[in-house]
């Protein structure tokens, strides 16, 4: 890689932003990384906070032609967001329980929507974990690249969360209705399925990114935004073609009929028994139905709710419903227990409120989407 690398100070260890020199002299490249392996780049507030910053910044700078953002660490791009955090200070308790959750999603929600329309062309690289709010990012690139053993999944029905981060925009934009039965099961689907769903681009090996970033700097960068943007596509394409991964098979593509016919279902506990029944007869479906039936099913309704919800709304709607949702569900028990059991106790016996189907009701529902009076504590 190029050794002409400026280092920029950031507010925070956890991420790192550096400027590389083009071969032009006139022009630098933006790269972002997220920088917390041990904890597979789980965003916290800090780390959305220093991105929404510099990335503002790279974008009110001339100088800068392209923006690259990836993750540090061999296992992965990024887990999500780091809700532990979130919930140790709501069960902390007092009345400001709820203040850094809430500037959480708050300021996350704002970095995802700068990166979806930011204005100059924008890579992301996702490798290895990339799982909600790391989906909620990796989606955004103008160019998004994974890799090979990609491991992408929204899956907050296993902490009484929804796919928030945009995903009732994204998600309803997956062919064949699949992006219902990524958002209410949480299934982990790899590279080939990222393809087909249209949340990435190209794929291209993990190995290869130094000599992609080396060459990012050789590239004719122009004036023209339109210009630099279809020179990055052709730069992707023919980089990815010099040595194609072989892909997995797609099992969202492999099974496209089914998933439609199981998300055209009428409601959460329609879905549910549909996929009972599909995990019975093709095995592929197993882990899916196993996430669901034990995932909250307030959160499943809710997930069903938004994303129907969602179907004709703008990204900036959607992630002005997100806050809402999110607020509420810091506000709700499932999202405070899912998150004990999974991941603060790590004892998977999350104790669901209510704990079927039956009890959620739809004024439960409702309120979920009810935006919140003043500062409830």
């Amino acid at each position: 890689m190029s050794t002409d690398l400026t280092t920029l100070t950031s507010a925070t260890p956890d991420m790192s932003f550096e400027t590389m020199a083009c071969s032009d002299s006139a022009h630098r490249i933006g790269i972002a990384r997220l920088n917390r392996p041990g904890q597979l780049n789980a965003l916290n507030l800090a780390m959305c906070q220093a991105m929404l910053d510099q990335f503002r910044a790279w974008a009110s700078d001339e100088s800068i032609v392209c923006v690259m953002l990836a993750g540090n660490g061999p296992k992965g791009f990024c887990a999500g967001g780091d809700v532990a955090e979130v919930i140790r200070q709501v069960r902390a308790g007092g009345p400001q329980r709820f203040i850094y959750g809430d500037a959480f999603f708050d300021v996350e929600y704002q970095l995802d929507a700068l990166m979806h329309q930011y204005p100059k062309p924008l890579i992301t690289w996702a490798h290895g974990v990339d799982m909600g709010g790391g989906v909620g990012l990796s989606v955004t690139g103008s160019e998004r690249i994974v890799t090979e053993g990609l491991k992408l999944a929204m899956p907050e029905i296993h902490i009484g969360l929804f796919p928030d981060v945009g995903g009732g925009w994204f998600l309803n934009r997956v062919p064949g209705e699949a992006g219902l039965l990524l958002a209410m099961t949480g299934i982990i689907v790899n590279e080939a399925d990222a393809l087909y769903a249209r949340l990435a681009d190209h794929a291209i090996a993990h190995a290869r990114q130094p000599a992609f970033i080396e060459r990012l700097a050789t590239l004719d960068w122009q004036v023209s935004v339109a210009s630099n943007r279809a020179r990055l596509r052709e730069f992707c394409l023919s980089f990815a073609a010099e040595s194609p991964l072989t892909l997995p098979q797609s099992g969202l593509q492999r099974h496209h009929d089914a998933i439609r016919e199981l998300c055209m279902q009428p409601s959460a506990q329609a879905v549910l028994a549909r996929l009972r029944e599909l995990a019975a007869a093709e095995p592929w479906f197993a882990k899916a139905y196993e996430n669901l039936a034990a995932g909250s099913p307030t959160a499943a309704c809710v997930t069903y709710n938004y994303m129907r919800r969602s179907r004709l709304l703008g990204l900036g709607q959607v992630l002005a419903l997100d806050l809402i949702v999110a607020g509420q569900c810091q506000r709700h028990p499932d999202f405070p227990e899912g998150v004990r059991a999974l991941l603060i106790d790590k004892s998977r016996d999350a104790a669901w409120s209510p704990a079927a189907y039956e009890e959620v009701t739809p004024a439960l529902v409702e309120a979920f989407f009810t935006p919140l009076q003043g500062n409830p504590t």
